[in-house]
């Protein structure tokens, strides 16, 4: 015959209790601080993130899907507002001024926080105190480019057909301070080249000089020129990261052709201004992480773009690193703004 339980004493029972009541109350906060954040939006009008870039190009369509994945998971709306010039100057400095009441994002980019401090000693906005990290969304290779009649079809034939011809020839600056820009002044730098940079207003823009015939020479995100390599209007030489692109197996880096100290990749991520209150950045946290877990980038991703999410302090980190590699590298290539 079985002993019968002795009943808990009520010490015990308060214990249980109280551990039941914090319980409940931890899975209840975070919805309450979620339904009292979007009130407060919602009263206010739409979440606005800032590209600084002008439509179209690589950064605003990435943009365009976190925003539309942000909007979704807040049930609020997100809109963009594309604020091109001055190498992404214009839009981050307007980010870093607007009233920090979660309104207002930016999609910041490698010119804007780990490059431009660098070269530009006036700089408006300061990329670190200004601003509050929300996540990383992508990082993105760079590939080199040439048109298909061209008389250079790989890296070593461009480097020695430039180093005969000095100064015949110049390139498209995606924008100033980009990584694609620092890769091919990187690679002037090394190689001992005489190419000028001439920087465009967008990418879409030197995109189309390049397809035109204006110039036989481009650095650019793979993602921008992958649909043009695989329909043949251009050839694809090298790209710019320590591994190969997985969607261009079968291009060289320029680390791995001569020049091991090359290695420029991009990224784009979301801030948000100084001061936005803890749980606004926690909530847009929150939201990137689920869009980006998602397939709303798939089709990007099988582009040639890389997705990726990080806390916020995982992001002010690698902005960190990536400002001390810059800032290094763009004295020791002298490299200017333009």
């Amino acid at each position: 015959m079985s002993k019968k339980s002795s009943p808990p004493a009520a010490g015990m029972l308060v214990s249980r209790r109280h551990a039941l009541g914090l319980a409940a109350a931890a899975f209840t906060l975070p919805l309450t601080l979620r339904q009292a954040l979007a009130q407060g939006l919602a009263g206010q009008g739409p979440v606005e993130l800032v590209v600084p870039g002008g439509p179209g190009a690589g950064t605003d369509v990435v943009a365009r899907i976190a925003a539309r994945g942000l909007g979704e998971s807040l049930s609020q709306a997100v809109v963009v507002k594309n604020m091109a010039g001055a190498a992404g100057i214009i839009g981050a400095q307007a980010v870093a001024r607007a009233k920090p009441d979660g309104h207002t994002l930016l999609f910041a980019i490698t010119g804007t926080h780990t490059v431009n401090q660098f070269l530009y000693p006036d700089l408006p906005y300061d990329p670190i105190k200004d601003f509050a990290p929300v996540s990383l969304v992508c990082k993105y290779n760079n590939v080199l480019v040439v048109r298909p009649d061209f008389e250079a079809k790989t890296l070593k034939d461009l480097v020695a057909l430039l180093r005969k011809q000095p100064g015949k020839y110049f390139y498209g600056i995606t924008a100033n301070g980009s990584s694609s820009h620092l890769a091919m002044e990187l690679l002037k730098s090394e190689a001992g080249l005489d190419i000028k940079g001439v920087p465009y207003r967008s990418a879409s823009a030197a995109v189309s000089d390049f397809l035109g015939g204006q110039f036989p020479v481009f650095m650019d995100t793979v993602i921008n020129q992958l649909p043009h390599i695989r329909a043949g209007k251009v050839l694809a030489l090298a790209t710019t990261g320590a591994e190969r692109s997985p969607v261009l197996p079968d291009v060289p880096t320029i680390s791995e052709s001569g020049f091991p100290s090359i290695v420029a990749i991009g990224w784009g991520g979301v801030m948000a201004p100084a001061g936005t209150p803890q749980a606004a950045i926690s909530l847009f946290n929150e939201s990137l992480r689920k869009t980006i877990a998602g397939n709303a980038f798939d089709a990007l991703k099988a582009g040639g773009l890389e997705t990726l999410s990080t806390t916020p302090e995982e992001m002010a980190a690698f902005i960190d690193r990536e400002s001390e590699k810059w800032g290094k590298l763009v004295k020791a290539g002298k490299i200017v703004a333009g």
